[in-house]
């Protein structure tokens, strides 16, 4: 019998995890979006590539898509593949120290005014954090590189520093009180990535933030439309939106329930499966060329958490993304789908490198891995000494804290090859001249660069007018997606009108009534005023996800306040006309039109005013307590 058998490759829409059917086909996803790269790329190609599409339509063997791809002249924009890749060397991070601060009892204020004074309020001590600092060391030295198209796995203990390293490589560095050592995206420095390419680089945290009472399809229509490119790397925009929204559909398994609400805590809405494949989706959908993912498969089961891995593969196999990942207690299906792992312990690095050499490295440090133990268990467990098992004869040499596993790293042959590898590949982005690429192929995306200059050095993608008119549409699906809170509301006016109303009932049209009446007209204002207190908590829960959407560069925050704005309009113009017929002809007001409008007018224009003043309370203050604290004291005010 021959040993020579040809067998097809496992077709991965079949595989199971757990027993669970997984969601996410990635070859499948990479079929899919080489179809619509291909359809929205037909500007400005050289002679060489027209001769390639030539004789890929004449069906000519020669032609190699994947070459072809990269190697036009002008690339269509987002989601399409940026060279970008993420380079950092001897990144050392420093925080607040604040092991020596304690928990505030009842005498603490009354002991820090004596401590204020007797210390000069704090101003020696000020001086002396600028210049010396009262800071802790948070990391130490971390080098490594992930190029575009691969995926780096960031392995270690709850307070480690993984999430940390992973804040600072997103472009996070706020909160921090010195970072030592080089970050470079493409060529690029960080700060000049925050100020003109702040959407390039994405940072998430464990949470998903999505805004609970819009649907899937709406969620990804919204980012596909705020990142679309302009008419210069595209043909047909419209045609671009639908094609690549059916693709993130298809890719990330979200059919099924595209027009299901996304939901949250308290709204029932899709899986937390599938809000995290949402997420993923969105970023896809807003191009960021590098992504950064902190301990996202918090909350889900193992088969959804390898859905969700398998999701950010297609981005980087299909979109060239440069990945870093955190995850905890990662299967050893999900371990084999990264390229690299870094394995890090008490802020220091242990290990920088492939995944499939990782455990060998460790081994010939005379730790053993246990047959049954996964990939990442026995990493993150190297310096527990009751997990790990030393190999026979290791007794002595092996290391056992952080501190003598960092030293043999430094001094091993593969780190050796890390540091060569990561300067082979800072040479071949200067080399290559990535970061002037990057810039103008950026610039060439954005909507209205044609005609003003000053538009190349904005981080949005779309112009002002066009993100209001997104937004707008936006806010007002926000709005109607809850029904109940509009009649909620609705009924509320009703009945507080007939209520006040009844209270000042048939007032004298003579100087009788005229105390009466100003108590009826306080009341009426009064009533608007807590109506719009309502807002509170809305732009308390929605705010990170508007903090989320501005790290990406979606829309300027100008633009959604005067959507919003703009949003309220018709409906506080309801609530006031429902409130004014019924309580004003109740109250046996001045029965003429100029009168009546008058007074809807003063009800409706307080209502538009304390409505933004409650929401510029909800946005500044830390938690919702605060904020209704402050919005009680302005009220009085």
């Amino acid at each position: 019998m021959s040993n020579n058998i040809q067998m097809d490759p496992p077709d991965d829409s079949d595989m199971m995890s757990f027993g669970e059917p997984l969601h996410v086909n990635i070859s499948r996803a990479s079929t899919r979006f080489e179809s619509i790269q291909r359809a929205h790329s037909r500007q400005a190609v050289s002679p060489e590539i027209a001769g390639a599409e030539e004789e890929a339509e004449a069906g000519e063997p020669g032609f190699n898509l994947t070459e072809w791809l990269r190697g036009r002249d002008k690339v269509s924009g987002p989601p399409f593949a940026k060279r970008f890749g993420l380079v950092f060397r001897d990144l050392s991070i420093y925080g607040t120290d604040v092991s020596n601060k304690h928990i505030s009892t009842l005498v603490t204020p009354i002991w820090k005014l004596i401590k204020g004074v007797r210390n000069g309020w704090g101003v020696p001590e000020m001086l002396a954090a600028g210049i010396s600092g009262n800071r802790r060391q948070l990391t130490h030295s971390f080098s490594g590189e992930v190029k575009e198209g691969e995926m780096l796995l960031v392995l270690g203990r709850p307070g480690s520093g993984c999430s940390t390293l992973l804040r600072v490589l997103g472009n996070r560095c706020k909160g921090y009180k010195h970072i030592d050592g080089k970050v470079s995206y493409g060529g690029l420095s960080p700060d000049e990535v925050q100020k003109h390419y702040r959407g390039e680089v994405a940072h998430n945290a464990e949470e998903d933030f999505h805004f609970p009472t819009l649907t899937v399809r709406q969620t990804l229509e919204f980012a596909i439309r705020c990142k679309t490119p302009s008419a210069q790397v595209l043909d047909d925009r419209e045609k671009y939106r639908t094609d690549v929204l059916d693709m993130l559909l298809d890719m990330y398994g979200l059919r099924s329930c595209a027009d299901t609400i996304v939901g949250n805590a308290f709204l029932r809405g899709v899986s937390g499966g599938e809000r995290k494949r949402v997420s993923i989706a969105e970023q896809v959908a807003a191009g960021a060329a590098i992504e950064v993912w902190d301990g996202s498969t918090r909350g889900l089961d193992s088969s959804s958490a390898l859905d969700y891995v398998r999701s950010l593969r297609i981005g980087a196999d299909v979109l060239q993304k440069a990945v870093v990942a955190s995850i905890y207690q990662a299967s050893e299906s999900i371990y084999k789908l990264f390229d690299k792992v870094m394995v890090i312990d008490e802020g220091r690095q242990l290990y920088f490198g492939s995944t499939a050499d990782a455990i060998p490295y460790f081994e010939s440090l005379g730790i053993e891995k246990p047959a049954r133990q996964t990939s990442s268990d026995f990493l993150t467990g190297l310096t527990q000494l009751n997990e790990r098992r030393v190999r026979k004869g290791y007794e002595q040499s092996a290391p056992t804290t952080a501190e003598e596993f960092e030293r043999a790293w430094l001094a091993s042959e593969q780190c050796q090859a890390m540091r060569d590898e990561l300067e082979a590949f800072e040479g071949q982005i200067e080399q290559d001249g990535r970061s002037q690429e990057l810039r103008e192929f950026v610039n060439r995306t954005k909507m209205g660069t044609e005609k003003h200059r000053l538009r190349a050095r904005s981080p949005y993608t779309t112009t002002f007018m066009f993100q209001l008119q997104l937004l707008a549409e936006r806010e007002w699906q926000i709005f109607t997606g809850n029904l109940t809170q509009i009649i909620f509301k609705v009924i509320y006016n009703i009945a507080f009108a007939l209520i006040l109303g009844t209270a000042f009932i048939a007032l004298p049209q003579t100087s009788a009534g005229i105390f009466q009446r100003g108590g009826a007209l306080f009341t009426a204002l009064l009533l608007s005023t807590l109506t719009s207190q309502s807002e509170i908590p809305k732009a308390v829960s929605g705010r990170l996800t508007i903090y989320k959407h501005h790290s990406l560069a979606m829309y300027h925050p100008a633009a959604l306040s005067l959507a919003q704005t703009l949003v309220d309009f018709p409906f506080s113009a309801m609530q006031s006309m429902i409130f004014s017929i019924i309580f004003y002809f109740l109250v046996h007001l001045v029965r003429t039109a100029p009168h009546f409008f008058t007074f809807f007018l003063y009800l409706f224009m307080g209502s538009i005013c304390l409505t933004a003043f409650f929401r510029l309370i909800g946005n500044i203050s830390p938690n919702i307590d605060v904020a209704h604290t402050i919005s009680g004291i302005g009220l009085l005010l």
